[in-house]
């Protein structure tokens, strides 16, 4: 890939300080801040000028192998499964998720063809969502066209060979991806979109925080209860059987042998083998190896057999609950939802709506992923030629996963058109203004609504 073309859109971006949600290294207006060697230029093959990768690697490794055997217990695939849902919902009225607002029509209509045809965007937020609440992070190519006239897909990049690559004063200098058994690539820091939940602690600096994060330890000590819960129930759950055998007045030293003797054959029994004419002793798995075999002096008349029951406290499961708890306390999905709770406790509620820490980690990780989709579609507009206005005039929202916003969105129209309705009455301010000013539609969008209006008089004077 052309890495002069991504420098190109660097600089329109930066003279234009069009994007800040990342500060990169080549956009310093003072070097000397960032580092400088004795000759007062920056040497990037020196190791102390960027953040020491070794052991922040071994540490992203071993926490995200982590997450993987933890996709694996039951409750927390489902908690990252509400996570993706909540984060992806469409609304009912659009029937997309990501929603885009503009100055004008033109803008509106490439932004929605970009996210809509050609990223496929309402399919794809999904697992993208899901991925980065599970590892923290999610990086794509963003890949032009053949042409280099837009963006013509994104490409995901796997954190297991993704590598950030930052200052130790946090200035991007850009990103190393290294696919197995090939070279690591380098990639400019508009080439990829990367997504952090991020967290300032030192441990995942430059990388974002999953959501799991929290719940490490807890799983690690639920594993180990149901480990030992199961060893205990495969060892002491099953019955066994006291065999006293008569030995008469067998010496002591011959008691052991005879005693063998019986118990081989109650647990084999012979048989001629077909093939080879040879005797041969088949296992019977209804003998438990660990019966006892014990001599009895005494005259009876047969093998006298008693049982000793297993473990009867085997639904004692409270101490793995407990763990099992803790762990679901740190993804912030109420118990309920993972079968922990109380019969009849389910309020037919979505989780946003029943717990607000979750609404607000959901709001938090859309907030994050929009971050992301803004930058490719900059990246777009800069290759489709749109002028600076227009990049810097498009917002971007998502649907809310908490009822309490869309009651707050009901409360806010109605305040609005009542406001409007009063200014109307005044008489002194023009009607357009009023709508422009209290409502999301843009200019454009005013002319068409008036000029369809003029014409439904024309036609009906």
């Amino acid at each position: 890939m052309s890495f002069v073309l991504f420098d190109k859109i660097r600089l329109l971006f930066k003279r234009n300080n069009i994007f800040s949600h990342e500060n990169i290294l080549q956009n310093q207006a003072d070097v000397s801040k960032v580092y400088t060697n004795p000759n007062g230029i920056i040497d990037i093959n020196d190791p102390a000028f960027f953040i020491e990768q070794s052991n922040v690697q071994i540490n992203r490794l071993e926490r995200m192998k982590d997450y993987d055997q933890m996709d694996e217990v039951g409750e927390i695939t489902l908690a990252l499964d509400l996570y993706a849902d909540e984060c992806s919902l469409r609304d009912p009225e659009r029937n997309h998720s990501i929603f885009v607002k503009t100055a004008s029509i033109r803008l509106k209509t490439e932004i929605e063809d970009l996210l809509y045809n050609v990223l496929n965007i309402d399919a794809q937020i999904r697992p993208i969502a899901r991925y980065l609440c599970k590892h923290g992070d999610y990086a794509c190519e963003i890949v032009p066209t053949s042409n280099r006239d837009g963006v013509a897909s994104i490409k995901t990049m796997y954190m297991y060979n993704f590598t950030r690559v930052e200052t130790k004063f946090g200035d991007l200098v850009g990103f190393f991806y290294q696919l197995p058994g090939e070279q690591p690539v380098y990639y400019h820091p508009w080439q990829v979109a990367h997504v952090r939940l991020v967290s300032f602690e030192q441990l995942y600096v430059p990388y974002g925080r999953s959501i799991l994060d929290g719940a490490r330890r807890d799983w690690r000590r639920l594993r180990l209860m149901e480990d030992a819960a199961l060893i205990y129930r495969l060892v002491r759950a099953p019955e066994k059987r006291i065999f006293k055998v008569p030995v008469g007045n067998l010496p002591p030293k011959e008691r052991e042998q005879y005693i063998q003797i019986i118990a081989r054959r109650f647990k084999k029994h012979k048989f001629i083998d077909p093939a080879t004419g040879a005797m041969n002793e088949k296992y019977a798995p209804h003998i438990q190896d660990d019966d006892y075999w014990v001599p009895v002096t005494s005259d009876g008349t047969g093998v006298e057999i008693d049982t000793l029951k297993g473990a009867e406290n085997l639904d004692a499961i409270a101490d793995i609950e407990y763990f099992k708890k803790k762990m679901i306390s740190a993804l912030k999905i109420p118990f309920n939802r993972v079968g922990l709770a109380q019969e009849g406790s389910d309020t037919g509620k979505t989780v946003a709506q029943q717990s607000p820490e979750f609404a607000k980690a959901i709001q938090w990780i859309q907030d994050q992923l929009i971050v992301g989709i803004k930058k490719i579609i900059l990246v777009h507009l800069a290759l489709r030629g749109f002028s600076v206005e227009d990049m810097k005039g498009f917002e971007l929202s998502m649907t809310s996963a908490s009822a309490i916003d869309e009651l707050y969105r009901i409360e806010t129209w109605a305040s609005r058109v009542e406001i409007m309705g009063g200014l109307k009455e005044l008489g002194i301010f023009p009607d357009e203004w009023i709508v422009e000013k209290f409502t999301d539609l843009t200019k454009d969008e005013l002319s068409v609504i008036k000029r369809t209006m003029e014409m439904k008089q024309s036609e009906g004077g």
